[in-house]
């Protein structure tokens, strides 16, 4: 696999049939192409998708909640893994999120994925609460995340600095 061939583009349709498999990979969880295509018909939803020759590898999901962000899933196929494809999702979800005028993003995250919350703690969210058990397949906590305002020059530095790593 060519990383320079990998390419991010918004979720679309002809996504969806590979991404149910890709979710089940990542998450255990099984999406139906219903719940998949209901929330790309929802304008504050956006999904982002990595394909490698048409095939989605990796993507990220967020919701608009007027100035704020809610990332709800970011899934990198184990293939594709160390490969820094989270974080490329994460500076284009940044860069959209700056053009709708977004200033805070949160989520939720298993309390046991170090990995998560480190590649989080790299775009400088930082853990702000816990919700008792948030995940209902296996009754584990969630630690609530969120980021400084993105708009301001001290993030931007960091956002910049993080890009030029990645690419």
């Amino acid at each position: 696999m060519n990383t320079l061939a990998l390419t991010i583009e918004p979720m679309q349709q002809r996504h969806i049939a590979a991404l149910q498999p890709l979710e089940r990979l990542c998450f255990g969880k099984n999406w139906t192409p219903t719940d998949f295509g209901r929330e790309m018909q929802n304008e504050r939803y956006h999904y982002f998708v990595i394909t490698d020759q048409q095939t989605p590898v990796a993507y990220l999901g967020y919701w608009q909640i007027l100035e704020e962000a809610h990332i709800t899933s970011v899934g990198v196929h184990p293939d594709y893994r160390k490969q820094r494809l989270a974080q490329r999702l994460m500076c284009h979800m940044l860069a959209d999120c700056q053009t709708r005028q977004i200033n805070w993003i949160t989520l939720e995250v298993k309390a046991s994925n170090l990995e998560a919350q480190k590649l989080y703690e790299k775009f400088g969210f930082a853990v702000m609460g816990r919700r008792k058990n948030y995940y209902q397949a296996d009754r584990e906590d969630a630690l609530i995340m969120w980021t400084e305002n993105i708009a301001s020059s001290d993030y931007q530095a960091r956002l910049e600095k993080l890009k030029a790593e990645i690419h």
